[in-house]
């Protein structure tokens, strides 16, 4: 049976290796500083009737006719989904191509008939 030679070194020299090593197995741990999303440049703004229908975008409701005439809602550029709905009326959907302004989308739905 070999026997390995031992040196007086060995425990330090592992042990400069395991402290080298240790910032390494540290690193995962460190919290990272998500970057906040880009704030809203454009918008949009509704006007139509009936003034109580409720306007949702991207499928989050946004407010109602009425609300968003006075007050549009802040989006990211882009294309969004755009539906309007009110009890007795047909709802109404579209794509609306929004920039880094306040669009203006009239929307008129229509009554069911009885």
């Amino acid at each position: 049976m070999t026997r390995r030679p031992t040196t007086k070194n060995q425990g330090p020299r592992t042990l400069r290796a395991l402290l080298a090593l240790l910032p390494l197995l540290l690193l995962p741990a460190c919290p990272t500083t998500p970057q906040p999303p880009a704030p809203p440049t454009g918008g949009l703004r509704c006007e139509g009737t009936p003034p109580n229908a409720l306007v949702t975008v991207d499928e989050q409701i946004a407010g109602t006719i009425e609300q968003l005439g006075e007050l549009p809602v802040m989006l990211q550029p882009g294309t969004h989904r755009v539906q309007a709905a009110a009890p007795g009326f047909f709802p109404w959907y579209g794509d609306v191509e929004v920039g880094v302004t306040v669009e203006s989308l009239h929307v008129e739905l229509r009554a069911v008939p009885e």
